[in-house]
């Protein structure tokens, strides 16, 4: 199993990739389409074509990622505790923790630099604690203080998952499907009383905003002969509801978009989101021994992801904006762009770890890197 959890944290990786990649080709269709299209031209002509479908499959397809690493988080947590003992290895839990503030405090600090002599600084030393505890110095960085929250938390998740493991997922169950629907009034900026106060106590550096996903990484670790024979069991039915749920997820977001009554939406994961990717986790793990094509590859770029996650959010972010001041003409075509940036974010942090590990400074990876 824990081959099988590599190559699925392989598949997160790339799916960040692709999410990232479509999110600033995105961009460039909408918000950046003054820089190539006619004065005259409507900046969202771009809705409904080919191009923009094509992007939203993207985003559909990719949207068990962030589900993936919290899922093989939770194993890797259950993995640590052991059958026998209640709670986990508190100096294994700390060595973890360690290598994921280390690197993420390095690549931060860079980003906050870069910002800094943008002059876009915070207005005072509470700003930038900010930037650190929620992880607002890059929109990719939230991630990273919100697994630390559950690494924390894990001694607990582990009792809880001990005690009565099937009380445990439905009680995170209902939380997180809670917490989708309290975000749909803001995402289709209706005033309803209360519930943008409820949203904005529910960040998405929080750890109550996908708590499920990794209490059940543990639950899976501790029970894993029941899932897996469940999961064989019935396989093509997962399977089909991934089919389904794809293209729900595709349909739900357009007909959101023509609710919200405006011309395009900031993404975020709604129910059909978090139920598709629960049917990908369900199905990977029930085509246990399905060989995946370039399997090795992707397992490699799994045992790298931390490193590729923090590196290529910035180095995108930074190729799309260089392109919007010397060549905005490439902005206008999608199938060029996105192919680029899918290059520029896993290529970039891969030749850069390569150099380190090869470099005088290879003692130094870890805190680079993780």
């Amino acid at each position: 199993m824990p081959k099988r959890l590599l190559l699925l944290n392989g598949l997160a990786i790339i799916g960040v990739i692709l999410f990232h990649a479509e999110g600033w080709t995105f961009t460039a269709m909408f918000d950046w389409a003054h820089r190539y299209l006619p004065e005259s031209a409507s900046v969202y002509q771009g809705y409904g074509s080919i191009a923009y479908f094509g992007l939203r499959s993207i985003e559909q397809l990719v949207a068990y990622s962030i589900t993936s690493f919290l899922f093989v988080s939770g194993y890797f947590v259950a993995f640590t505790a052991g059958r026998s003992r209640t709670s986990v290895d508190g100096k294994i839990l700390g060595a973890r923790i360690k290598s994921l503030i280390i690197p993420y405090l390095f690549w931060s600090a860079l980003v906050g630099l870069a910002l800094w002599l943008e002059g876009r600084r915070p207005a005072s030393l509470a700003g930038y604690a900010e930037w650190l505890l929620t992880g607002s110095v890059n929109p990719a960085y939230y991630f990273v203080p919100l697994l630390i929250q559950f690494y924390l938390l894990s001694p607990l998740i582990v009792r809880l998952a001990r005690s009565n493991w099937k009380l445990l997922l439905i009680v995170t169950g209902l939380l997180q499907l809670l917490v989708h629907i309290v975000h749909y009034p803001d995402l289709l900026q209706a005033a309803w009383p209360g519930w943008s106060i409820a949203a904005s106590l529910l960040p998405r550096w929080l750890f109550l905003t996908r708590i499920f996903w990794f209490c059940f990484g543990v639950v899976f670790g501790f029970q894993l002969p029941v899932f897996k024979r469940a999961f064989e069991r019935t396989k093509w039915l997962a399977l089909a509801c991934l089919a389904c749920l794809f293209a729900l997820g595709i349909v739900e977001w357009e007909v959101l978009v023509r609710l919200s009554g405006q011309p395009a939406l900031e993404m975020q994961e709604t129910v059909v989101d978090a139920l598709y990717a629960g049917a990908f986790l369900w199905a990977f793990l029930g085509f246990s021994d399905l060989r995946l094509p370039a399997a090795p590859a992707v397992s490699s770029l799994g045992g790298k992801s931390f490193g590729i996650y923090l590196v290529h959010s910035p180095t995108m972010e930074y190729f799309s904006r260089a392109l919007y001041h010397l060549a905005p003409q490439v902005l206008a075509y999608p199938s060029v762009l996105l192919p680029a940036l899918i290059v520029v974010g896993l290529a970039v942090p891969l030749v850069l770890m390569q150099l380190v590990s090869r470099s005088p400074a290879r003692g130094l990876y870890a805190y680079q890197f993780g």
